[in-house]
This record gives C-alpha cells, structure tokens and sequence, in this order.
C-alpha cells in the first residue's frame, strides 16, 4: 500500500475543490461577498492515523445555479478523477458526494490514508499546511482552525475541526520554521500498547502471587498421596 507523505494540505483540498464547484462551471467567477463563501472541512483521525474527512462547500444562489448547469453536477465521478490526479501521492478511499439542495452546498467524504505519522514509541504528528493559522482548542482532543483564503477574486472562510483518537493524550500545538501549524499527541497502537513497563511490571507480580498460592497446594497434595 502506497503510503502518504508527512503532511495533508487543506489548501490543496480546498483549492482543488472550490475549482470544481465554482470556478470551472463558466471560466468566470464575480465578487461575492466574502462572508457568502464558507469551507468546512471536519477531520476524524482514529488510532491507526487514518482519517475519515468530510469537506463542505456552500454557495450563493447564482453559483448555484451555474454549478447544476455544469457536466459535473450530473456526473460526481469528474470531482473523484480531479481529487485524485491532483492529489496524487495520497492514498484516497471511500470517495463520496452529497449534493444538498435545500442550502445550496456540496459535501464531500473520503478516507485519507496515514493523516497523522507515527513517529515511534506511540508518538504521533500531524502538520497542517496553513501558514500562521489561528487555533483554537475544543476540548483535550479537539481543535478547530480558522482562516481567509483568496481564490481569484474571491475570499473564502475557511473552517477546519480536528478531532483526534479518544485514546490520544498530551496533543500539543507548535509551528515549524515556516509559521505552519503541528500537532503531536502520544496514542495506544493497539495490544502492543498494553506492554508497557508498569503494565509488564503488574502482570509480573500478579503471576508472582498466583505461583506461591498454587505451589503449596501442589506440595500439599503430593505429600497427601504418599502418606
């Protein structure tokens, strides 16, 4: 299995994909009101540092109607064959498009395969290709970051929620030389992760106990029979 680099970029992502549901409809895109253009992106990493993310674009009334007037709104597989090609030395799976009428926005899922890098030991790392970002913590295992992109004429809120393993502790936030946000969080790595000193120690002593009750039944018994 072909695996993923050291960092997934959500301006990648988003400029790949607000080409798609925007720009590319009439080769034209007019100024919109930069609190009218909003990106969500919602990332679940679980214990491996797979991640399952969903990316929703919402759009005005007129981009709207120029995006269901285009060939890929009838046909999700041009979006699936874009992401891919443009995002190629990722390993993308579970590809899926939801179309929302009622609010005028598109969804998309996919599984991205090695999000977070495990650096050994049970320590992990997730960089994050946002220069200077602003970061905003949830909860212990919960961040969101938030920014403005430009795209052509246009300005875009951009919204990601980061939501690392149940099992992940200590995450911390720091920034490379370049002002780019990383992550690092220590997590279990599955059976392996029970074999850790103080557990190795407590399963010896538990082991301890049960032999010096069952050896002086065993003696007991012994001595039994040859009397």
């Amino acid at each position: 299995m072909k695996t993923a680099f050291n960092k997934i970029t959500g301006n990648i992502i988003l400029f790949l994909f607000l080409i798609i549901v925007t720009c590319r409809v009439n080769g034209q895109v007019t100024p919109e009101d930069p609190t009218s253009l909003v990106q969500e992106f919602t990332v679940n990493i679980d214990k491996l540092g797979d991640a399952n993310v969903e990316i929703t674009q919402k759009m005005t009334a007129s981009q709207w109607q120029n995006f269901k007037q285009a060939p890929i709104f009838s046909d999700p597989s041009i979006s699936k064959r874009d992401m891919e090609r443009s995002m190629s030395t990722y390993v993308l799976e579970d590809f899926k498009r939801d179309l929302d009428e009622m609010n005028r926005s598109v969804k998309l899922s996919l599984k991205v395969k090695s999000y977070a890098q495990y650096k050994g030991n049970n320590h992990w790392s997730l960089r994050i290709d946002s220069k200077n970002p602003q970061v905003t913590k949830l909860t212990d295992n919960a961040y969101m970051i938030t920014g403005n992109t430009a795209m052509g004429t246009n300005l875009v809120q951009q919204i990601m929620k980061i939501y690392f393993p149940g099992s992940a502790s200590d995450v911390t936030q720091t920034t490379d030389e370049f002002g780019k946000a990383i992550f690092t969080y220590d997590a279990g790595t599955g059976f392996t992760s029970y074999f850790k000193w103080n557990n190795i120690v407590g399963i010896m002593l538990i082991l301890a106990a049960v032999f010096f009750v069952v050896k002086p039944r065993r003696t007991q018994n012994y001595n039994t029979v040859r009397a």
